[in-house]
């Protein structure tokens, strides 16, 4: 692990995969480097645009030992190893001790919904037995617990966790966690998990953003990110703008849940642009159909990436 700052703009990197469902190596090393040439400031790899909850532990392992092979040091590269429960998280954990992360992630265990004293135990026992940096990943939608403020700043006060990524969509709760770590004197890493709000993140007391469209999109999300932190309303009304035309592609799919819509709409047009060899999604989500991909040049041509 790099001592180094972790700030910006951290994409949480797609999986790119073959028909059989295992991890597309070569893809994932040119998606790795098209996110760095494009001025990403970090990788967050194997979560949930990652489609890591649907892939096996062998083939997530796989795609967090390649990024951060072929990143080689030039960005901090936190590795989501979340599971159903503590010692499924911690075995991931253990898994990848070794290869040279930043910082590993971990969600509260889904499937049976957890009070906060058992998410305080869960964090405490992964922290007591993998030395990797620990980070909170909060997204309440998708694994049924939130981790609490209050529980959160605990954590950063004993020291088990270094930073949380808030893809809760719940600001007000955000500002308690800010108002906690003020108070408390606490050095918490906090990144929002968003679309939106890039261009005024400064104003929420984050230290950076993990935005699933920043792998289409990674310069442009770099430019939302710098002109928040320039003050610079007309660079971020041009940015904004940009985000509203990719915010187009996921509109094509007229079948399938939205994660299938934003995932294989990126995969395809990634694909489109040769950065990728297959638009594979894992099952059940559902892949974008011939004639949707056929909207997908002109969105491209409208964004600059063509």
């Amino acid at each position: 692990m790099a001592d180094r700052e972790i700030k910006g703009v951290i994409v949480p990197i797609l999986t790119p995969l073959k028909s059989d469902e295992s991890v597309d190596v070569p893809s994932l090393r040119r998606l790795t480097n098209y996110l760095v040439d494009n001025g990403v400031h970090g990788i967050w790899v194997s979560g949930t645009t990652g489609e890591f909850a649907n892939l096996t532990d062998r083939e997530r392992l796989i795609s967090i030992e390649a990024v951060v092979n072929e990143v080689a040091g030039r960005v901090p590269v936190i590795g989501n190893v979340s599971g159903a429960g503590t010692q499924l998280s911690i075995n991931m954990a253990l898994e990848v001790q070794e290869m040279g992360l930043d910082g590993i992630a971990v969600t509260p265990p889904y499937y049976y919904p957890n009070a906060q004293d058992e998410v305080l135990d869960h964090y405490r026992h992964i922290r007591s037995r993998v030395g990797t940096p620990l980070w909170v990943y909060n997204i309440p939608q998708t694994v049924k617990t939130a981790v609490a403020p209050g529980t959160i700043a605990t954590l950063a006060s004993e020291g088990a966790v270094v930073g949380v990524k808030d893809s809760s969509g719940a600001g007000e709760l955000l500002a308690e966690l800010n108002v906690l770590c003020q108070q408390g004197g606490l050095s918490l890493l906090r990144f929002l998990g968003t679309s939106y709000r890039m261009t005024v993140a400064n104003g929420v007391g984050v230290h950076g953003v993990i935005p699933g469209i920043g792998n289409l999109i990674p310069a442009i999300s770099v430019q939302c990110w710098n002109a928040g932190q320039a003050g610079d309303e007309e660079a971020a009304k041009a940015a904004n703008a940009k985000l509203l035309t990719f915010m187009k592609l996921g509109k094509l799919a007229k079948g399938g849940g939205p994660n299938a819509a934003a995932f294989g709409g990126m995969k395809a047009a990634l694909k489109i642009m040769g950065i990728i060899d297959n638009d594979t999604l894992s099952r059940p989500f559902r892949s974008f159909t011939a004639d949707e991909k056929a909207g997908i040049p002109p969105i491209l041509k409208e964004l600059g990436l063509t």
